[in-house]
């Protein structure tokens, strides 16, 4: 079972980590070996994870944060909170990550124990999960980070140099000589040498130099290969996780994932909340154990209890069974013992046993200092004393059996307690078995395909869509516009492109709105102007087809024909919550289209307030109301930059 990624595995979650670049960073956590960022993203709250020596992804499976953060964390916290990442990289083709946040880096050391490490901009080490020294770096407050020795990075070897490689290393098996020289691990050399049609202990020495340029292909080929992330099961449990299709897993179970993210997470995550159900079982299990120890123990004490206050209780009532004997008894050890004294008594009772007399043969012991003779009656032997009636004797074993019953009563109840816990323990531990313990999953909700985009629904109910950035502007206008829509656009450089769905049927109020909308979601809200000027126009008038010579960037298109113009449209817009296709959002709209789907909204409009501040104001006003609200899904629906609540309607 795979322990931890590889370095092909890491050049490929780091390129699909791109997707992260330009997230703000929330809080870090620090637990054990695994650090955790929170994140606020485009899409919403995404937690990065870095754990030393295993894996790097985002992840949906949280544990419970240390209720004292670490002096680590302090130090992230202070350095990389509220920060923006710059960067998402791979040192090499090494199993080192590291994610540039403003001045200050995050490396991820994924080999071996791993480590993770914190440096300033100039490469000075803040803090670390733990500080080590080498012979060749040191990893210490101050002291300047240092990469441990670089390996071949099989992508940037050239032909040439690939087969000096091997040459070098004849007398080794193939996949010997590509893992240890070439830096990918056995799995991924066993996998070029199948793709390269080799079987993988073929010894170098027996491949030619065009066999040879052969595996170099293959080599680069799987390292290039189209992302097909999956887990790879053997046996009905998880064997691996990988981000492409290989081939010496053809025939195994198989689950596929959209991302590679999302795979590891299923794969770690799963072996993290057993590997907590495991720790925590353990802890029971040894809980359990001592319990039962101690059970032993008080049902051996209950059951002494309860002999001691029965035999007591039998030798008190034989006490009065035999009456006249003890009696009788009591009176000649007494006068005898006042007579002739102790010392005389012991021996005139001896003599009486040798010749056999019956009352001698029933002493079983003497007792000078306590005045005190033992009989055998009736099997039982019988401690009495000559200073006390016959009554009094048979009350000191009453008392004894009495004391033993109490005691047995107190042992019961400790019994019954221990019982108690005994069978709490053993629920809780079949339910560790159910349950995910101190680690929770985060479950995302799924989007709607409408939510990738700024979107509201108009007055007369249509709905609208706006791009957020080039690629959703691409996007829009690509796959989401049809002959039946409308399109406008702000007379703004890097205002959002925007579709009314359905437009054809759209009457002049909507039209107003969808171009209201264009110009206040546009760089005019930034720069705090009060009014611009958008047009509309029927989607044939859109292409990307340019004049001979030009070209359109990601996000631009041409608009070519009569475009319709609306001048002087006012930058305001309301907040509200929305109830569409059964689901409620927070919405950002002109302020007639938010009226027309709730009595409750804020009016906005370019202001002094950071967007941060006024998200929170928004945010405090909607909760109020007694909605439940994210600030990432405030955040994500207001224009960009400051502004201000101008009217509060509700």
């Amino acid at each position: 079972m795979k322990e931890e990624m590889s370095s092909v595995d890491i050049r490929y979650i780091v390129r699909e980590l791109q997707s992260l670049v330009g997230s703000r960073v929330d809080k870090s956590y620090h637990d054990g070996d695994e650090i955790r960022i929170k994140l606020r993203t485009k899409e919403g709250r995404q937690d990065l994870i870095l754990q030393a020596g295993k894996r790097f992804h985002v992840t949906t499976y949280v544990k419970e944060a240390p209720k004292q953060p670490s002096s680590f964390t302090m130090l992230l916290r202070k350095h990389l909170s509220g920060g923006f990442i710059d960067a998402i990289e791979q040192h090499g083709f090494d199993r080192i990550v590291k994610i540039r946040v403003g001045d200050h880096t995050l490396i991820g050391e994924l080999f071996r124990r791993g480590n993770v490490i914190l440096v300033d901009g100039e490469n000075k080490i803040v803090a670390a999960l733990r500080y080590e020294e080498y012979k060749d770096r040191r990893i210490m407050p101050k002291a300047e980070y240092q990469y441990p020795p670089a390996r071949e990075n099989p992508l940037e070897v050239t032909r040439e140099r690939f087969i000096e490689l091997m040459r070098e290393n004849e007398e080794l098996e193939l996949v010997r000589a590509l893992a240890r020289k070439l830096n990918m691990g056995g799995m991924y050399a066993e996998e070029i040498s199948t793709r390269a049609g080799f079987d993988k202990t073929t010894p170098v020495k027996e491949l030619s130099d065009d066999d040879l340029l052969r595996v170099y292909e293959a080599m680069m080929n799987t390292f290039n290969d189209e992302p097909r992330p999956n887990i790879v099961f053997k046996d009905g449990n998880m064997h691996d996780v990988v981000p492409i299709e290989l081939r010496i897993y053809e025939g195994f179970e198989k689950r596929y994932f959209n991302t590679f993210s999302e795979a590891l997470d299923e794969y770690f995550g799963k072996i993290t909340l057993e590997k907590a159900r495991i720790e925590q079982t353990k802890r029971l299990e040894a809980k359990k154990r001592q319990l039962l120890m101690t059970l032993r123990k008080q049902e051996e004490m209950l059951k002494g209890f309860e002999e001691g206050a029965k035999a007591n209780q039998e030798i008190g009532d034989l006490i009065y069974a035999n009456y006249a004997l003890i009696e009788r008894l009591l009176e000649e050890f007494r006068k005898a013992t006042e007579t002739l004294g102790w010392e005389e008594f012991k021996k005139r009772i001896e003599e009486g046993k040798k010749a056999g007399n019956r009352v001698a043969l029933m002493v079983k012991g003497t007792d000078p200092k306590e005045k005190a003779v033992t009989i055998e009656l009736e099997g039982k032997k019988v401690r009495l004393y000559l200073n006390r009636s016959i009554g009094e004797n048979a009350e000191l074993y009453y008392e004894k059996a009495k004391k033993f019953r109490h005691k047995h009563e107190g042992a019961l109840k400790a019994y019954e307690d221990t019982k108690r816990k005994l069978d709490e323990t053993e629920r809780l531990i079949e339910e560790e078995l159910k349950k995910e313990l101190s680690v929770k999953r985060i479950e995302r909700r799924k989007r709607k395909w409408f939510e990738k985009f700024r979107w509201f629904v108009s007055s007369e109910g249509f709905l609208v869509l706006g791009g957020k950035d080039a690629g959703t502007n691409e996007i829009l206008i690509k796959r989401h516009m049809d002959g039946n829509d409308l399109y406008c656009h702000a007379d703004v450089y890097g205002a959002p492109h925007v579709v009314i769905k359905d437009g054809q049927k759209a009457g002049e109020k909507t039209i107003f709105e969808a171009c209201q909308f264009a110009v206040s979601m546009s760089k005019a809200w930034s720069r705090g102007v009060y009014s611009e000027d958008a047009y509309w126009a029927h989607p044939n008038q859109v292409t990307k087809q340019t004049p001979s010579g030009e070209y359109l960037g990601k996000g631009a298109f041409m608009v070519y024909g009569k475009r319709n113009w609306l001048h002087g449209l006012p930058l305001k817009l309301a907040v509200g919550i929305i109830n569409y296709e059964g689901e409620d959002f927070v919405v950002c709209a002109p302020v007639d289209a938010i009226k027309a789907h709730t009595n409750r909204y804020i009016v906005i409009r370019p202001g002094p307030l950071r967007k941060s501040e006024l998200v929170k104001r928004i945010k405090h006003i909607l909760e109020k109301w007694g909605y439940k609200v994210r600030e990432e899904d405030v955040m994500s629906a207001l224009p960009p930059g400051n502004g201000d609540v101008v009217e509060v309607m509700g």
